[in-house]
């Protein structure tokens, strides 16, 4: 008797592991399928118009339109690279651009830091999220000095 209830409890906990491994698949899985494949155009677009000595992928940045960053030498200098999937590539000299550290550092507290990355919106910036609270801050600012843009709170 009691070897069955051993069973099913086994049977239990793979049943519900095969579920979320589904679910997984279907929800996180193929949107990071997605954004590979977004990352894969942005390089192949990058490279055939810009030809670059060398390329490293950075992030992508879901604004008003949708960047892919890139960090690229070219010719010996440093730039990063904004890839929209049409539309003008947009490139800064990474010496321009000011660190995110240094952002932080500048802002002060922004409460628990979920993410930081380099986007591309009418203009070079860079964003910050932070966790408070009641939900979630994006804050921007621009790429060369680190200068506050705006704020969204989403609770």
């Amino acid at each position: 008797m009691k070897w069955k209830i051993a069973i099913g409890l086994i049977s239990v906990v793979l049943l519900i592991t095969l579920i979320g491994t589904g679910i997984y698949q279907l929800t996180v899985g193929e949107a990071k399928g997605r954004e590979q494949e977004v990352v894969k155009r942005a390089e192949k677009r990058l490279t055939q118009e810009m030809a670059p000595d060398a390329v490293t992928f950075e992030n992508v940045f879901n604004g008003k339109d949708q960047y892919t960053v890139f960090s690229i030498k070219k010719e010996g200098e440093a730039l990063r690279a904004f890839v929209p999937s049409k539309g003008k590539i947009e490139t800064r000299p990474v010496k321009d651009g000011i660190k995110v550290d240094e952002v932080i550092r500048q802002s002060g507290d922004q409460g628990k830091i979920v993410s930081t990355k380099y986007g591309f919106e009418d203009r070079a910036l860079i964003e910050i999220v932070a966790e408070t609270e009641t939900g979630y801050e994006y804050s921007y600012y621009t790429y060369q000095e680190g200068s506050f843009i705006k704020r969204l709170r989403i609770n």
